[in-house]
């Protein structure tokens, strides 16, 4: 919170009449062992009267609540592609330190910590919000292999929609229209596509017994006795919303013998009749069959004789789909089919009502494509554009925020591309993305920065890898990357996700808090300033010079002749130090003594840290002419805290509400221009 950054001294207008001090509340500051008891909320210690407070409490005086942790959303890394470590309110949201309770980003993160994202529009109540792990979890297995993704960073917190049938979209406001097989592809004189087939499925099983059960899509049916016949097995089958048998039989089952099951094994065949294209497997369950055959267990095992190679494509590739209504409007000369080229009830323009003797479009495809020409008449669009007819455009893609894994704990790589990054929708008249809310970008691969306008312009909006670079330590540039190795699964974010670097004094997940002056807490004993031992030696020119870094800042050249003063004003006139000492005699600390910091014979000087205090980095050094050396004389033991932790810090001034006798200082104890709580006020009284 801004703990190593200079606060610039705030003047404490101390009212003076006739010689009276006049204070409020006049108290002795030493009356209370600790500020406020705590609060009955932590424990005093003693003799420096500073309260270690509860779980669950924090502030000087305990009074202030925590929020819950979470993984932040977007941080800097503390280690090469290491980062999203624990942080209130996940990093995305605001803690109310009255009630402990997040204020997360409007609609766009949610949770207890806001540690989740949340769905666009609710899924407008015709899908489910899912996390990535669960959503991995539910893939059909007739699809493929069902990857885990459980361990990366987002598993329980990147949320999307699952769209009931019939929707999809971010936000599942998109209806579909209905699919199907182009009428003209697949004929013997076809000499592109070949002749196109149903899919086939065989199923084997060997049981003597008992049920099972037949899945489709993640669809299961109710239990199938195991001597089943071909007409049962069809009416279990088409009981599955997840086949077409809208107007027509959906499959045709062709059974070897009298029963699905037998002992040594029977075969049937389920051939899809309205569902088209290269289809999931079917997903058996034999765990309620029986064997008689002690020897014999039971089993069923299914395997795919003949591809679905004919197309399913919305509204059979000869018209367009209108996603607002999920209703096709088919191009002159089609019209709503059977699904095998005939008049027919599926709406999806597979029927052609005349003989076609040309492409779609106005011109030929639109002028946006090829035309294949006889016998398909179909559309190649060129790059950029797609339809029936080539007039639609297509959009970006981008790696998309929300899909089945393609790995185990892979996702969002660039094998998993999306058009808008499944996190906008298409503007099909002009190729652009709309995104959803909380994201950017030509793509929609970009999760904005909080803040309107972003970081509340108190703050730079920087990618994960560029907030890496950006990681510092007790202000020292740690050189990190992130994301640096190509389709690495863990740092899949490197720049999709974008967080806030906030400018000096203001801090929060948007840069929306002003931070407070930091100081020493004047009750704490026997602490030391940090100093720095500085040697320089130079020839006689005195023409050299060098500089002096400290905390990523560099004074600017001073001379080998330059003297004590002259070192304090280059290093005091940094944004990163507000007071030091420079001496010569580290036992007289006299920092008025005459001389040159450099010389032929060597010379000494100290830089004692009277402004920021604590244990800061050592200094470094650039010369041109003069040989230096630096090292630690003396580690820094002073605190340096938020209102020098006797009292609380109003973040929304950047003003200390300091203690009931704590006042300005001078950030060593004694008052000062620095309103930072870090001075004993003396007990009120007259001259």
């Amino acid at each position: 919170m801004g703990g190593l950054r200079r606060s610039r001294p705030r003047v404490l207008a101390l009212l003076q009449t006739a010689g009276v001090l006049l204070i409020s509340s006049v108290r002795d500051a030493t009356a209370q062992p600790c500020p406020n008891l705590c609060n009955a909320h932590g424990q005093c210690s003693d003799p420096d009267g500073v309260c270690d407070c509860y779980e669950g409490w924090t502030g000087a005086d305990c009074s202030l609540m925590i929020c819950p942790y979470g993984p932040a959303w977007a941080d800097k890394a503390v280690s090469v592609d290491t980062a999203h470590q624990d942080m209130e309110c996940s990093n995305r949201g605001l803690c109310n330190r009255g009630t402990g309770v997040c204020s997360c980003e409007d609609d766009r993160f949610e949770g207890a910590a806001c540690e989740r994202k949340s769905c666009s529009s609710d899924c407008l109540t015709v899908g489910r919000c899912l996390s990535m792990e669960y959503y991995a979890s539910q893939k059909d297995p007739g699809e493929g292999t069902v990857y885990t993704y459980e361990d990366i960073w987002d598993a329980e917190m990147m949320y999307g929609c699952v769209c009931d049938d019939g929707y999809f979209g971010p936000d599942c406001s998109l209806r579909e229209c209905p699919s199907g097989d182009d009428p003209l592809t697949g004929t013997t004189s076809d000499t592109y596509n070949g002749v196109q087939y149903n899919e086939k499925q065989v199923i084997t099983c060997t049981a003597s017994g008992g049920t099972f059960t037949l899945a489709f899509r993640g669809e299961t049916t109710d239990n199938i006795p195991y001597d089943a016949t071909a007409d049962e097995v069809l009416d279990y089958f088409e009981e599955l919303s997840t086949v077409t048998n809208d107007f027509y039989t959906a499959v045709d089952v062709d059974f070897d013998d009298d029963a699905a099951c037998s002992v040594s094994g029977n075969k049937f065949t389920i051939e899809f009749l309205q569902d088209f294209g290269n289809l999931p497997l079917i997903v058996a369950d034999s765990s309620n069959l029986k064997m008689s055959i002690a020897t014999s267990s039971a089993k069923m095992t299914i395997a795919t004789t003949k591809d679905g190679s004919k197309e399913d494509h919305d509204c059979s590739d000869r018209g367009i789909c209108d996603y607002t209504t999920g209703i096709c409007s088919c191009s002159t000369g089609y019209d709503t089919s059977d699904g095998y080229g005939n008049e027919g009830q599926r709406g999806d323009c597979g029927y052609a009502t005349a003989s076609v003797t040309a492409c779609p479009g106005e011109t030929s495809c639109t002028g946006h494509g090829t035309c294949e020409g006889t016998p398909t008449y179909a559309c190649q669009c060129s790059n950029g554009y797609t339809g029936a007819d080539c007039s639609l455009y297509t959009c970006p893609y981008g790696n998309s925020w929300f899909s089945l894994p393609t790995d185990d704990e892979e996702s969002h790589l660039t094998t998993g591309k999306a058009e808008c990054a499944d996190m906008g929708l298409c503007d099909r008249t002009t190729g652009a993305c709309s995104c959803m809310d909380g994201f950017e970008g030509a793509a929609c691969d970009t999760m904005s920065c909080p803040g309107d306008p972003a970081c509340n312009d108190h703050g730079d909006c920087l990618s994960m890898s560029a907030l890496a670079e950006a990681a510092t330590s007790n202000g020292d540039a740690l050189d990190l990357t992130y994301g640096a190795t190509p389709n690495d699964p863990d740092t899949w974010d490197f720049e999709m996700i974008q967080g806030c670097d906030c400018d000096d004094g203001y801090f929060g997940y948007d840069c929306s808090l002003m931070s407070c002056p930091y100081g020493d807490d004047p009750m704490t004993k026997y602490q030391f300033n940090e100093v720095h031992e500085i040697t320089c030696e130079t020839d006689d020119d005195d023409d050299g010079y060098f500089t002096l870094t400290f905390r990523e800042e560099t004074t600017a050249s001073i001379s080998v002749s330059a003297g004590a003063d002259d070192v304090e004003a280059a290093l005091e006139a940094l944004d990163s130090i507000t007071y030091v000492d420079v001496y010569f005699d580290a036992g007289l600390k006299d920092d008025d003594a005459t001389g040159t910091v450099c010389s032929s014979s060597e010379t000494t000087f100290y830089v004692e840290f009277k402004y920021p205090t604590d244990d800061v980095p050592l200094m470094t050094y650039a010369a041109s002419g003069p040989t230096i050396s630096i090292k630690e004389y003396q580690a820094g033991t002073k605190e340096y805290i938020e209102c020098s932790g006797r009292g609380l810090c109003d973040y929304t001034t950047g003003l200390c509400s300091c203690f009931t006798g704590y006042g300005a200082s001078d950030g060593q104890g004694s008052e000062g221009l620095l309103d930072n709580c870090g001075y004993v006020l003396p007990i009120a009284g007259t001259d």
